[in-house]
Parts: C-alpha cells; sequence; structure tokens
C-alpha cells in the first residue's frame, strides 16, 4: 500500500475519533450544564473546579476531601453533580442525613460496580463490602454471628493478650527513645487481632512477622499505582502484582483447605452461636446439609469458584479489617499528643469505671468486658476521630430512570455515580459547631448531640460495616491498655503557617500529616506516623 494510502486511512480513522470524542463530549456537558452544582465549563465540565480543589491540598489526597473544598466553596448544600468525563464517571454527591438514608435506609441501593473494579487487584472479586445481590446477602448471612455483641465480648481477652506484645514493644522503644513509625507497629498489632478473629490462631505480625501483612499492604501500595496515568508504571505494577499473588494466594488457599479438611475430619459443623472464627461460619454451608454434617465431599471437590470467593472474602477481611482500626488508632494518638486534658479525662475513666491499678484492669476486662460499653468518654474520642477522618465514601448505582427528593425537587440518579461522602457532612458547621476542632465533649451531652444519622464513617443501614462494634471496642481495649502508661509525641512535627484549605485548621497544629491520601481507603498519617514514645513513672 502507497504511503499516501495509509496516510489516508490513518487521518479518516482519527478523524472519526475526533468526531465520536466531540459528540461524547458535547452530550456530557448538555446533560449537565443547568444541573446544580459547581461552575460549569463547556470544555472543562468540573474538571477544573476539582483540579482547583486539589490544588489546595497535598498530593495523593483522598478525593473526600475535595468534594468538601468544592462544597464549601459554592455552598452546595444537599447534594450537587459533579461532570468529570472523561477522567472519570459522572457523579451525584449526597452530602445531607436526609439523603443519605434514602440511599442507605428507605431504599438500599447496589453497591457501584467500579467498588468490585477498584478492589479486584488487590483482594479479588466480590467481596462482601462490594459484592451484591445473592452473593452479598450469602456472604452477609455466613458473618453475620461473629460480629454479634455477645461475641464481641468474648473476643476481650483477644484484644487483651495481643495488647500485651504491643506494650513490650513500647517498652523497648520507650527505652532507646528512637522514632518509630505508629502506623508500622500499630498494624501490626490490629493484624494478629484480625487474624486471631479470622483464623482462630495468631499470625504473630509483631513477635516474628507476618509475611501476609507485608504481602497485602505491598497489593495496598500497588493498587495506588491503579492511578497513575503513566503506562510504565501500570506494566511494572502488573507484574509486581503476580509475585506477589502468586506467592500470596497459594498460602491463604492451604489453611482454608486445611481447615475445612479438619471439620470434615472431626466431623464438626461450626456454630453460629458460639463461632471459633470467621472462616469457620464461611466454611460453615460446606460442612451442613439441614443442619446434618454433609457425607463423602473431598475438599478438591469443592467448587472452585466457590474456594476463589472464599479466598477474596479472607483476603478482603484482613486487608479492612486491620485497615480501618490502624488509621483510626494513628489519628487518635496525634490528637491526644496535643490534647493533655482529654488524656487525663480519660485516664480519669478508665480507673473510675475499671480499676486504678493495670493488673486489676485487666481482670475486669476479662471477666466483665460490657463494662468496655460504660467507657463512654473513651467512645467520644474515638467517635471524634472517626467524624474528622473517616476512612472514605461508599459508591452506590440507581436505575436509570430513578431519583432522589431534595428540597421539593427531583433529582436524577441514573447514569451516575452516587457518591455517599460522611466526610462533607461531618465538616458541615450547621450540623457540628467549630467541625475543624477536635471536641470529644460534643458527643458526651444527650440535648446537644448531633443528630444520629449524621455519623456516617460507617454508613448506617443494610450496607452498614460489619465490624464496627468489634472495632469500636478494640481500640476501647487498645486505649485503656496504653494511656495510662505511656505518653506519645510526633516526631518531626513542621505545622502549616496557614491553613491549606477551608475546611480544617488542623494542618496548623499538626502539619500537612492530616490529610488523608487516597489508598484502599483514607491512608493513616502521612509519613508512617512518625512518634516517639515515654514510659510513664
Amino acid at each position: 500500500m502507497a504511503i499516501g494510502s495509509i496516510l489516508v486511512v490513518v487521518l479518516s480513522l482519527a478523524s472519526a475519533w475526533l468526531l465520536n470524542f466531540a459528540y461524547r463530549m458535547y452530550r456530557h456537558r448538555r446533560r449537565f450544564r443547568d444541573l446544580r452544582g459547581p461552575p460549569h465549563s463547556w470544555l472543562w465540565g468540573h474538571l477544573k473546579v476539582m483540579g482547583e480543589a486539589a490544588a489546595t491540598l497535598p498530593p495523593n489526597m483522598h478525593p473526600q476531601a475535595y468534594l468538601t473544598v468544592i462544597a464549601q466553596k459554592y455552598n452546595l448544600d444537599g447534594l450537587f453533580y459533579l461532570d468529570l468525563w472523561p477522567a472519570a464517571e459522572p457523579q451525584l454527591v449526597l452530602t445531607s442525613p436526609e439523603l443519605l438514608d434514602q440511599v442507605t435506609v428507605t431504599r438500599v441501593l447496589p453497591i457501584h460496580q467500579m467498588a468490585d473494579d477498584y478492589l479486584a487487584p488487590m483482594v479479588g472479586r466480590n467481596v462482601v463490602a462490594a459484592a451484591n445481590g445473592p452473593v452479598w446477602k450469602k456472604l452477609h448471612n455466613s458473618m453475620v454471628p461473629a460480629f454479634s455483641w455477645s461475641h464481641i465480648r468474648s473476643l476481650t481477652t483477644v484484644f487483651v493478650d495481643e495488647c500485651m506484645h504491643f506494650r513490650n514493644t513500647l517498652d523497648q522503644l520507650a527505652k532507646t527513645g528512637e522514632t518509630f513509625s505508629m502506623e508500622d507497629t500499630s498494624a501490626k498489632l490490629v493484624f494478629d487481632i484480625i487474624g486471631k478473629i479470622l483464623f482462630n490462631f495468631s499470625l504473630n505480625a509483631q513477635t516474628e512477622g507476618s509475611s501476609y501483612l507485608e504481602d497485602l499492604r505491598e497489593m495496598i501500595h500497588l493498587a495506588e499505582n491503579q492511578l497513575s496515568w503513566n503506562p510504565f508504571v501500570h506494566i511494572s505494577t502488573f507484574f509486581r502484582r503476580r509475585v506477589v499473588l502468586a506467592r500470596l494466594n497459594p498460602s491463604i488457599m492451604a489453611q482454608i483447605k486445611n481447615r475445612l479438611s479438619m471439620l470434615r475430619q472431626d466431623q464438626i459443623v461450626p456454630s453460629r452461636k458460639d463461632p471459633y472464627s470467621i472462616l469457620d461460619l464461611m466454611l460453615r454451608e460446606q460442612l451442613q446439609d439441614g443442619g446434618e454434617l454433609k457425607e463423602g465431599k473431598d475438599v478438591e471437590d469443592i467448587s472452585p469458584e466457590w474456594l476463589e470467593l472464599l479466598l477474596a472474602n479472607v483476603k478482603g477481611l484482613l486487608v479492612g479489617g486491620h485497615g480501618t482500626t490502624t488509621d483510626t488508632l494513628c489519628y487518635i494518638y496525634i490528637l491526644l499528643s496535643k490534647n493533655p486534658e482529654v488524656i487525663q479525662k480519660l485516664r480519669e475513666e478508665h480507673s473510675r469505671i475499671l480499676h486504678p491499678d493495670f493488673n486489676e484492669t485487666l481482670n475486669i476486662l476479662q471477666a466483665s468486658p460490657h463494662k468496655l460499653e460504660e467507657l463512654e468518654y473513651t467512645g467520644a474520642v474515638i467517635r471524634e476521630t472517626l467524624r474528622l477522618f473517616p476512612v472514605g465514601f461508599s459508591v452506590r448505582q440507581a436505575e436509570d430512570d430513578a431519583t432522589i427528593s431534595y428540597a421539593g425537587k427531583q433529582y436524577a440518579m441514573g447514569n451516575v455515580v452516587v457518591v455517599n461522602t460522611p466526610h462533607t457532612l461531618q465538616y458541615d458547621p450547621k450540623i457540628y459547631p467549630k467541625p475543624d476542632e477536635f471536641i470529644p465533649d460534643r458527643w458526651m451531652d444527650p440535648d446537644n448531640m448531633p443528630p444520629r444519622n449524621a455519623f456516617r464513617t460507617f454508613s448506617r443501614g443494610a450496607r452498614a460495616c460489619l465490624g464496627q462494634n468489634l472495632a469500636v471496642n478494640e481500640l476501647k481495649v487498645i486505649l485503656v491498655m496504653t494511656l495510662r502508661d505511656y505518653d506519645f509525641e510526633i516526631a518531626d512535627l513542621v505545622p502549616n503557617k496557614e491553613p491549606r484549605t477551608s475546611y480544617t485548621k488542623l494542618d496548623t497544629i499538626y502539619g500537612d500529616r492530616i490529610f488523608q491520601e487516597l489508598a484502599m481507603e483514607a491512608k493513616p498519617p502521612r509519613g508512617g506516623t512518625m512518634m516517639r514514645v515515654r514510659k510513664r513513672s
């Protein structure tokens, strides 16, 4: 073929592509130009507005902060649309408790497909947090007993035992006076706890190190690379992910199969009322039929699809179970380091509700775990931290003709990502006076407490976080076992002279570490949460 003919073909294809691109852009821009939202551009849509919000914040921010900046800058109460084509799907952002209830409580919209697509490279498809329909119902029903209050209380001894290893680590760090990563140190503690709850044995991350923890944290880091525009980053990420998964997946699958074989051999059908582990609950349906033990099936005869689903959810629980709690614990220690009056109130509550003596406190915790629910101020500190630093938002999808009611009007929800963002809601000054300040006491006055449905860190309704009560009790035990005997100090503290953005001024105290980065969720403080610890006399 002559060069001229090739050139004609190339130019024809390029012209066709440009025409198609221009037509699609026109359709997108026309659809959103008059909808409720920030200023709209025929050329940029809302990409420029998003870019301006990002410019006020440090790099690699979780996008929940951008939405808060936009909502406050343009006074967008309740809901607004974002036209982000071609960089991202168009969005309908919901920021009021009543609207969020419409899509999570009154009617439960399914999780958007993009959540499963984002998690799949890290842990696999159809983890309980991203699954829908019968798959979600099956997974949810199998796991629910592990998160009942009676079972959570029974786990207090697990929390105490693993936290003793954490105290030993803090003792050594206090002796040397060295700077350490609270993120890395607390992640090992929380990972051992979730490992014990999931498998019924400790993963020994604190004492021996855990390859599971290292591999899963690397998978989270590799997931961050998915957001890069550099094709070479994607290529290197693809091959590195294959190496990690080739090591991680067979190891976890072996644990699953070994446990299933042992239960079959011993003819045990795990109890829903008193489960040994979450894994046993997920294996239960393969072991019983109408309440009786199934006969004859060997482990290798189990459906490969079901085993893949189980593998994905074990990894998902390991990642999610330790991630959120680690993030929150790091922020609690950071906030307390500059609020000695809050620490004093916590110590007084721990001595009053439990016991002034540490050993007696441990005895009471294990004999009467319900006492944890009496630690109201400790719960207020945890809740206030989660208000300031929610772990991210959920994304939902609706039918093409679905609408949502707001201020007497109907707004379309079809063909957009419906974003439920607790961050924007929980920085709303109309609901939370002085939202940019750390004020645990706002949760202590029943007459002036924020509305129940205005705290959305764990979401609400049928798709609310299964592990929220587990995480809160776990954090309470850790705080009881550390705050009495240790003081924590932020290392290399560099406060900002002026606030970077409108919604918070905490960076003038703690620097850029208070701005949450994007990973699987909103990550813990930047730089690994470098701290020093001192043992109290």
